[in-house]
């Protein structure tokens, strides 16, 4: 008689860490330098990264993304991205050339 091998069951509930597997880096935003694991809060970190070296550029990604992110909604917007800029700095608030 063959017993199951119960192993890949347990194997399920472990995470990553009790298993010995290294842990995720993130950029920590409050010490401003990667870190391996969740040493700060959640709130405080970009991530998680496979390497030291891909969180250490952490924040020249959001920068890369943000831009996108920017030139994507510019592109979205009625008349495209010609004179986008000039439109929002009129719609500013600033009260000249309203009214009159």
């Amino acid at each position: 008689m063959s017993w199951p091998d119960a192993g890949d069951e347990l194997r399920e509930d472990l995470d990553e860490a009790q298993l010995g597997k290294p842990e995720p880096w993130y950029f920590c935003l409050r010490h401003h330098r990667p870190e391996q694991g969740h040493v700060c809060p959640a709130r405080f970190l970009l991530g998680p990264f496979a390497t030291q070296e891909e969180a250490s550029h952490a924040l020249e990604k959001v920068q890369e993304n943000e831009e996108a992110w920017e030139a994507q909604e510019r592109a979205e917007r009625p008349g495209g991205s010609e004179g986008s800029e000039g439109s929002e700095g009129s719609e500013g608030g600033t009260g000249e050339g309203s009214g009159a």
